[in-house]
């Protein structure tokens, strides 16, 4: 059976000379054309104006020769009045659906792909060879009804002229995709199905907004329109996340959320788009995608009890899903649950052997796990089966980061970016390891870019204020960490690096207020308290500092630099034994510190008064 391919081959002025030599042999035979226009015109002789019809497949003995069949049914039917979905869309809906792009199309699968188009009538069709005619029938059935329409078959005399036409279009070497009877940005939808279209044809680009506003409307025409809660839901999401890839016609998309802090406004958008899956599961309780990306919109809130129930669900619907076991395993991944992560990658990956995505999937596992060389092979593989996966070379870059080897993680960085300019995280990874080397402001430029990417990003703001502490441009430090608070008001570490600022610009007060907002959101990490303490220090405030330094003593009782400093503030107390025993404790620890073996000496001589 030949494929169908949805695109539109035919140079006009060819075809049209031939169609005009396709005269009958006989009074009963007629021209292609012919057979063609009174097939549709058959067709729209009982539909009312505006019904929306879908031409889904013609079969014949050429791929090309098909596709013309349709495109010049679509033109005689839309100039009938009728309203003919934007066959562009054909090839997202065979992949929503999971069906074969064929020619022969059941009754079922016909009425199926209807629905999801918002299309009355469904139509295919046949060309056959029968020797000296060849006999075009046209099939239609009502979606709904899952009637068949009455429409007579055509014999076309199968003469030279016909012969050599379909011979012309076989050789043709360009691919046209027309546009002429489908959608475009400047068509003005009065139907849900032509909102539907064009909300496509916006997705598609990447204009989701637009999108979204055209799939809306589509649904307040017909609440029903099972791939308008789709597609909405799916536009929804990707307006919130960083999109690596789109499907041809929307039919899906690889999106990046990196536990990326959500805003009120995003967690309304995903909570949106949950329940635009949740109403296609209504409809359609039996399609795995839909519980596919309600998963994935459950992920992105963190809901992992209900991400987990979706997964598991995909599972019983097609226990052979690749995809189902890869999102399942990701739900284990974010529950840090990185054995089981892991089996659910290699299960997807024995479904499918070449799932680049499971390979890049179970890396990051293997990576978090410190497992390196299965990380670097699995990174290394998933780039072998999709060399354009900017994903890939980012984790790969991350190992190699992780690994100190800065060279071969810039290196993979920078083709990630090469791949995917818009994706923001390897912009900011890449100014780390520039500003790990000293390298201020190269970092500080990549970080720009990662903040004009992604706006509201606060640990890029943090991390560009960082560098910018480091140069001494206290005011840009102070400005990025409090940029970087107002998105993410828990950030214990903007706060106790914007009370490093603030104290190095003198103001030990707004420190200390930095210090004590960091403390009370992560109570056990002795880096607050040594620096709050040295905040006190600087003020006098000697008790306060020496209960403070004692505090990150506690927490990591190998803290040479909190040591020091409390034998500062005990010696400068006068309290000289408690001093010698901390200028001790950190010889102990470092016997070369010569700054504590000169304090130590100095205070014995002071002991000694």
């Amino acid at each position: 059976m030949k494929k169908i391919l949805f695109t539109f081959f035919v140079t006009v002025i060819l075809i049209t000379a031939f169609l005009s030599c396709a005269t009958a042999a006989s009074g009963k035979d007629i021209s292609l054309q012919e057979a063609i226009e009174q097939s549709a015109e058959n067709l729209a002789r009982d539909l009312p104006n505006g019904t929306r019809v879908a031409i889904v497949a013609f079969e014949t003995e050429s791929d090309r020769l098909s596709d013309f069949i349709m495109e010049e049914l679509t033109a005689s039917l839309f100039h009938l009045g009728i309203e003919v979905a934007d066959r562009q869309n054909l090839e997202y809906v065979y992949k929503e659906l999971n069906f074969q792009m064929s020619g022969d199309v059941s009754d079922e699968t016909a009425q199926s792909i209807g629905q999801f188009l918002g299309a009355e009538l469904v139509i295919t069709g046949q060309l056959w060879d029968m020797g000296n005619l060849r006999r075009l029938s046209t099939n239609a059935i009502y979606v709904e009804t899952a009637i068949r329409a009455s429409v007579p078959r055509f014999d076309i005399i199968n003469n030279s002229n016909l012969k050599n036409m379909i011979t012309a279009l076989d050789r043709q070497q360009t691919t046209i995709r027309t546009a002429k009877y489908g959608v475009t940005e400047n068509t003005v939808p009065k139907t849900a199905g032509v909102f539907l279209d064009r909300g496509i044809l916006f997705a598609s680009r990447g204009e989701f907004d637009m999108a979204i506003i055209d799939f809306t409307e589509a649904l307040r025409l017909d609440s029903n329109l099972l791939s308008g809660y789709i597609l909405r839901g799916r536009a929804l999401v990707a307006s919130v996340s960083h999109v690596m890839h789109i499907g041809d016609n929307f039919s899906g998309m690889d999106t990046i959320f990196y536990g990326r802090t959500l805003g009120n406004d995003h967690i309304d958008i995903i909570n949106r788009a949950i329940e635009d899956f949740t109403n296609a599961i209504r409809l359609n309780p039996n399609r795995a995608n839909s519980y596919f990306e309600r998963t994935r919109a459950y992920l992105i809130l963190g809901n992992f009890d209900r991400a987990f129930a979706d997964a598991s669900r995909i599972i019983q619907i097609n226990p052979n899903s690749a995809d189902a076991y890869d999102i399942r395993g990701t739900i284990y991944f974010q529950r840090e649950d990185l054995d089981r992560a892991i089996a659910d990658y290699t299960q997807a990956i024995r479904l499918s052997p070449n799932f680049s995505i499971s390979y890049n999937n179970r890396g990051r596992a293997y990576s978090d796990r410190g497992d390196f060389e299965r990380a670097m092979a699995d990174f290394n593989r998933a780039i072998q089966l999709n060399p354009n996966s900017a994903d890939a070379y980012f984790n790969r870059g991350n190992v190699h980061k992780d690994r100190g080897d800065f060279d071969r993680a810039i290196s993979d960085y920078t083709n990630a970016i090469r791949i995917d300019s818009k994706f923001a995280d390897p912009y900011n990874n890449r100014g780390n390891i520039y500003y790990i080397r000293g390298d201020l402001d190269r970092a500080i430029s990549d970080y720009n870019q990662a903040i004009l990417l992604d706006p509201n990003w606060a640990f890029a703001y943090a991390s560009r204020g960082l560098a910018y502490l480091n140069k001494g441009d206290l005011d840009h430090a102070i400005a990025d960490y409090t940029h970087a608070i107002q998105l993410s008001p828990n950030f214990a570490d903007a706060y106790h690096d914007r009370g490093l600022a603030h104290s190095r610009r003198g103001n030990t007060d707004r420190a200390i207020a930095d210090y004590n907002q960091a403390i009370r959101l992560d109570t056990n990490n002795p880096k607050l308290f040594y620096n709050r303490g040295n905040a006190y220090l600087d003020r006098d405030d000697f008790d306060h500092a020496i209960t403070d330094y004692t505090q990150a003593i506690r927490f990591n009782p190998n803290f040479v630099e909190a040591y020091f400093n409390r034998g500062t503030a005990y010696a400068i107390k006068g309290d000289f034994d408690r001093a010698i025993a901390d200028f001790e404790a950190v010889l102990r620890r470092e016997p070369g510190n010569t700054g504590a073996r000169n304090y130590l000496e100095r205070t014995r001589q002071l002991r000694g008064r």
